[in-house]
Parts: structure tokens; sequence; C-alpha cells
């Protein structure tokens, strides 16, 4: 009897699944526009100066509901967490976002009992098997029934500082350059301001260590050279 427990044990502990650590970083890409030096033209409400941190995250995107045993996703990008040999591990939402995220619409099985809460959603590497990784004792509930394609989104990230400045327009000898700074969080809100610039004075202006030699302006547009970047000398 206790060779029999041990082995029903090891049967249910090798049927186990379960997300592996976070082993996948999304991909960051810096932006900095324009060139140093180079003169370019800007037209009224167009960006003149921009900078900061893009980031990208690798994924599968399912383009219809997908019951699987109870557990219904919703159609939806679901970003990479993770990944092992066979399989990528993905994250969801627990409810609808404007981006178009995917989530979990409902997990129950047919007599409408609640169902543990998924760690992850499981994408085969191999083959169109897509798998919910509930934790547990229970090992992955996969179907082949839906397809799913992978992609790469962008991705909100803490390190996704942007700043930007945008043409306003002219009023005499004076130019309205705005400045706009955002983050890839709702920690941090957009900030907005404008400024504004006297060209009988001096040709060269400059806002938070962006600094512009400026060679015409009108209504329309303006011309323009970037001496340094916000923080790109």
């Amino acid at each position: 009897m206790h060779r029999i427990v041990l082995l029903s044990l090891s049967i249910s502990l090798a049927a186990c699944a379960s997300t592996p650590t976070p082993n996948y970083i999304p991909i960051s890409k810096a932006i900095s526009f324009p060139a140093l030096n180079v003169e370019t033209t800007a037209s009224l409400g167009e960006d003149m100066v921009s900078q900061g941190v893009y980031t990208e995250a690798d994924g599968i995107e399912i383009f219809g509901e997908n019951n699987i045993k109870g557990y219904r996703l919703s159609p939806g990008f679901y970003p990479q967490i993770a990944q092992d040999k066979d399989n990528t591990y993905h994250s969801y939402e627990n409810r609808p976002t404007r981006d178009g995220s995917g989530y979990i619409i409902s997990a129950h099985d047919f007599l409408s009992l609640p169902l543990a809460i998924p760690q992850s959603i499981r994408a085969s590497k191999s083959k169109q098997e897509t798998c919910v990784i509930a934790g547990g004792l229970s090992g992955p509930i996969c179907d082949t029934e839906h397809a799913f394609r992978r992609t790469r989104k962008p991705s909100l990230s803490d390190r996704d500082l942007q700043q930007t400045l945008i043409y306003s327009g002219r009023v005499g000898d004076r130019i309205r350059i705005g400045y706009r700074e955002s983050s890839g969080t709702m920690a941090r809100p957009a900030f907005s301001n404008e400024a504004e610039y006297d060209l009988s004075t001096s040709k060269e202006i400059a806002y938070r260590g962006a600094r512009l030699r400026v060679i015409e302006a009108d209504n329309q547009k303006i011309r323009y050279v970037v001496l340094s970047n916000f923080n790109t000398k």
C-alpha cells in the first residue's frame, strides 16, 4: 500500500505544470530624432525634437474566443514572460483593456464551478497548441482548436520616458514651442508646457537641454538645426 501511494504521488507530481521563472526581457530601443547638425523642417503641430526609450514585447495574438475546457480566453495580445525549450509562456489581463491585451473572460467548468486561477498561457513552439497553466496538482489544460500568431507589439515600461518639442507657430518675431513629456506607465501622467522665444534676440533656443538654431519660421513650418537633444550632446 505504501508503494502504491508513493507511485500515485509520483504520477500526480509528474502531471503538474508550472510557469518557469520569468526569463524574457522585452526589446528596448533608444529614439533620438532628428540627427544632430542636419537641417530639418517641421510643419505646424509636428514634432521638432523627440527622444526617449521605446519598448516592444514578443507575444501571441488570438483572433477569436478560445474556450479551453472552461477557461475562456478573449481575442487579443498575450505578452511573453518566459520560455523553455518547447514552449513560450504569456501573461494575461483580468479585464478588457484599451490596448487590446488578452484577458480571461471566465474560468468555470460545465457545472459553473470556479476553476483554479491560471498562472499563465502556454504556447507551443512546434505546433498550434494553446494551454492554460493553472498550477497546483493539475497538468496543462490544452487544445489545438484555435490558431494563434506570434507577433511583436509596443509594451509599456517604466523606462519609456518620451520627451518631445512641438512647433506651435509664430507671432511677430516670437515663435511658440510646445513641450510634452510622457511615460509608459500611469504612475507618471503626461506633462506638457509651452514656451515663447524672441528670434530678434537670438536664433538659438533651448529647453531642458535641447538646443536648436532656427533658420526660418512662419505659421506653416519651421526650418532648424538641432545642436543637442535632451540628453544627447
